[in-house]
């Protein structure tokens, strides 16, 4: 699972929903049947350009939200049309539909319907698909069967000053080419080796590793099918793609090993002339019980990811853990290992069953060993085959069965559904008990006496905070966010409730969770002000962090320095401060604090080690080692009940969220576009709206721009903050506060035609309206005149203020 910011205090969605639980079952075990996931049945499309397959897409059986489908974009052909492949499967296909919609789904450019399907090729007219007006827009295509519809979705864009083709051959030539030793030199002129790349590894490969890793090697690869292309970016800056595929190599033991490959290109064409902006390649070993993957130390993962999601009883004796979206259970007393989840079939040479858009979440690990876990995003085969959502299952070690417990189905992407979804369910065996929180209230759902119990209701956005595992939950119990007096923290996992009380006269605030001690915050109505962007500010004077005894473990305050928000990321939180120096609040510096949790010693820990060949490789290390290193293997079988749980949640959340993607998938979710840029702008990705407007990319923008605004003066009784915000009025664009922002990073905004309001100190207001590669123009109210200062120099200039901007976004 991907290690990710979280914004404390804050849970990823706000559903403003209804939960319908269509019917609730007691697993007596009596009336369970065996079922089989079966292969997937659903037909794929793709695309053809530049005589290419790219951007082949799964189909969902729902209709999904259009501003949640961005994974890939699809250039038309200059003259509008677009050619796709169906690829049927044995279905037979009836009928095909396109709809074209604006960005945020909320126009229809476009409804036609395909006369001739006798062909799998398809010629789509969408040439009135893009308005004039309209650069990029999301296309649905609908291909109806016998008894159901399937839905595709990817974005479209017009071919104009586009290079695709250049850079389409350019990154299968370099992906080529990284698969023969002899290339190493020419490779090198498009590297940028540097202490930045981790050469002890090829787990990861960037451009900036070494010209020998970025050739495998001594692994000697063998692709095993031609890679699928995605595009993921295109414009007339850049290109980005990814191909993914698998290959094989030879292991430490001759072994012949498999292994899934992710390859990410950024690639700009300027003049005949090929750049390559960013590369990274991630390779993970398919976990093979069928091959050794046991020795003396533990369970041996091959070259992997550190981040491994497991979980251990409490003997130390057994572990579940997930490897390529399957969850294994590993016992070292009975030397069994059950494959508990797998979407791949066995023989593995399914592209749709090896689809990776899901990944696996583990509940908990009862001492026996039977696992509770949640299966979020894209169903790629089974009863939800095509659905996206959460599946909550439990394994039951001692029966070696799989059984379902509930089914939440999601409108959104995989990458949406995993940060939005994966840790709002909670699954209690013990008490057979289901916990969610969706639409501003907190579920409780007894299983066994067909009871549901809303402990919360109406709680909004940062009146709540979920543990990065699940088990613990804080909310307000009344108020709003600054002025609730009590914060209840409810233990999943043992039904336990512990509550915290505001000081008299005073609110609290919850804020996040560091492992199991919980953060929070104290606020006075009379520290309530504005910030110098003019927005609303109601900061925390103190902190305080309590363990899972309900005990006040530290305290933390400063003086005449307030917290605005915090930041939690594995045991470090940082404090985001503030200062009042007038009537205004001004950001100051940042402080830290870091867990005083004990970390609890484990029999099963992840370990890195090292061989020559293989260099970096993940190994799950019993403390007390395995003497039997051929397990027995397992394949638990799925029960099903009569009446299965099925929970619909209908979003209509209008809370604006701010999606940071790149190396071709979403990376992190923030609720202020100023977190999301610098995220961004360390990944060289992109800050994508709520609406899927471009809110910033990195390096697609020109290097000198001027929006050409004519000089003005401050209005009547009107300070330069309220003159400024009156001219960018006209501009009918939505205000975005980018305080945090470097002054580089808000060139991009100045590009697209949108001025920028620049403080330089609580009181003083310009418009940053130009730039070239070495200056910036900017508009002073106060003296109604226009002037062009240097980049270090503006810099400086607003470094007063904390780097306080205030964009505009349409």
């Amino acid at each position: 699972m991907k290690k990710r910011i979280r914004k404390a205090g804050i849970l990823l969605v706000v559903f403003v929903a209804a939960i319908f639980v269509s019917s609730l079952f007691m697993n007596s075990g009596v009336d369970d049947q065996i079922i089989d996931l079966g292969d997937p049945t659903l037909p794929r499309i793709s695309f053809q350009k530049e005589g290419r397959t790219v951007n082949a897409l799964a189909g969902y059986v729902n209709e999904m939200d259009v501003t949640a489908m961005r994974d890939t974009i699809t250039p038309l052909e200059a003259n509008g049309t677009l050619q796709m492949q169906i690829e049927e499967f044995g279905n037979k296909i009836t009928g095909v539909e396109y709809k074209v919609y604006s960005l945020n789904g909320e126009e229809t450019y476009l409804k036609g319907k395909q006369k001739d399907i006798s062909d799998e090729t398809i010629l789509l007219d969408l040439q009135k698909g893009l308005p004039d007006e309209v650069s990029e827009a999301v296309l649905e295509v609908i291909l109806s069967m016998e008894e159901e519809q399937v839905h595709f979705y990817t974005r479209i864009t017009r071919p104009d000053e586009l290079s695709l083709k250049e850079c389409l051959d350019f990154a299968q030539g370099f992906h080529v080419k990284t698969l023969e030793k002899s290339s190493q030199e020419e490779l090198k002129n498009y590297l940028e080796t540097s202490a930045e790349g981790d050469n002890t590894t090829y787990q990861t490969v960037t451009i900036h590793s070494d010209a020998d890793h970025v050739t495998w090697g001594n692994l000697s690869p063998q692709v095993v099918e031609e890679p699928e292309w995605s595009i993921k970016e295109s414009n007339s800056v850049y290109t980005s793609l990814l191909a993914q595929y698998q290959v094989t190599c030879a292991g430490d033991t001759g072994e012949i090993e498999t292994y899934d490959v992710r390859e990410f290109f950024r690639i700009r064409y300027v003049q005949g002339e090929i750049y390559l902006l960013d590369y990274n390649r991630k390779m993970e070993q398919i976990f093979d019980a069928n091959q050794k993957v046991l020795d003396q130390n533990g369970i041996l993962l091959g070259i992997a990811s550190s981040d491994i999601s497991y979980e251990t009883n409490s003997s130390g004796n057994i572990v579940s853990f997930v490897r390529n979206g399957n969850l294994w259970t590993y016992n070292a007393k009975q030397n069994e290992l059950a494959q508990v989840f797998s979407f791949s079939n066995i023989e593995g040479n399914d592209a749709r069953s090896r689809y990776d858009q899901h990944n696996i979440r583990i509940i908990s690990v009862e001492k026996n060993g039977s696992t509770a876990f949640a299966v979020y995003g894209y169903m790629n085969r089974g009863a939800h085959e095509g659905e996206v959502g959460v599946d909550i299952y439990y394994y039951d070690i001692e029966k070696n069965v799989v059984q379902e417990k509930a089914f939440i189905p999601s409108t959104k992407s995989f990458a949406i559904a995993e940060e939005e979804l994966g840790k709002m369910v909670y699954y209690n065996q013990d008490q057979n008990l289901l916990y969610i929180l969706a639409g501003g209230k907190f579920y409780k759902i007894d299983l066994t006496k067909d009871e549901q119990t809303v402990l919360a209701k109406n709680l909004e956005e940062g009146q709540y905070t979920v543990s990065s595992d699940g088990h613990l939950i804080a909310y307000q119990t009344s108020g709003t966010i600054n002025t609730a007096q009590e914060i209840k923290v409810l233990n999943l996992k043992t039904d336990e409730e512990n509550a915290v009380a505001a000081k008299s006269g005073e609110a609290i605030r919850p804020l996040g969770f560091i492992g199991s001690d919980f953060v929070y915050g104290y606020l006075r109505q009379e520290d309530v002000g504005h910030t110098a962007a003019g927005g609303e500010l109601f900061p925390m004077y103190e902190l305080e962090i309590r363990n899972s005894e309900n005990e006040v473990m530290k305290t933390y305050s400063a003086d005449q320095i307030y917290i605005s928000d915090v930041f939690i990321e594995e045991n470090m939180m940082t404090l985001n401060r503030v200062v009042k120096p007038g009537e205004t609040y001004t950001v100051t510096s940042q402080d830290y604090i870091s867990s005083n949790e004990e970390k609890k010693t484990k029999s099963i820990t992840l370990e890195a080690f090292s061989t020559d060949l293989k260099e970096k490789q993940m190994r799950l290390t019993y403390e007390k080692g395995i003497s039997d290193t051929v397990p027995k293997i397992l394949r638990p079988k799925q029960v099903v009940g009569k009446k299965p749980i099925t929970i619909t949640l209908n979003d209509k959340s209008k809370s604006e969220k701010y999606y940071v993607y790149g190396m071709g998938e979403l990376v992190a979710i923030y609720d202020k576009a100023a977190y999301a840029i610098q995220r961004a702008e360390q990944i060289s990705g992109v800050v994508i709206s709520s609406e899927q407007a471009y809110v910033w990319e990195k390096g697609n923008r020109d290097l000198v721009y001027d929006t050409e605004t004519a000089p003005f003066g401050n209005g009547e009784g009107k300070t330069s903050l309220q003159t400024c915000e009156e001219v960018m009025a006209a501009y009918n664009a939505k205000k975005v506060d980018l305080t945090g922002c470097s002054l580089e990073q808000v060139l991009y905004i100045i590009n697209k035609g949108l001025p920028v309001i620049a403080m330089t100190d609580a009181n003083h207001a310009i418009l940053l309206t130009g730039y070239s590669m070495t200056d910036i123009t900017y508009i002073d109210p106060n003296t109604a005149s226009q002037n062009t200062v240097s980049i270090e120099q503006m810099s400086a200039m607003i470094a007063g203020s904390g780097n306080t901007f205030i964009g505009y976004m349409k």
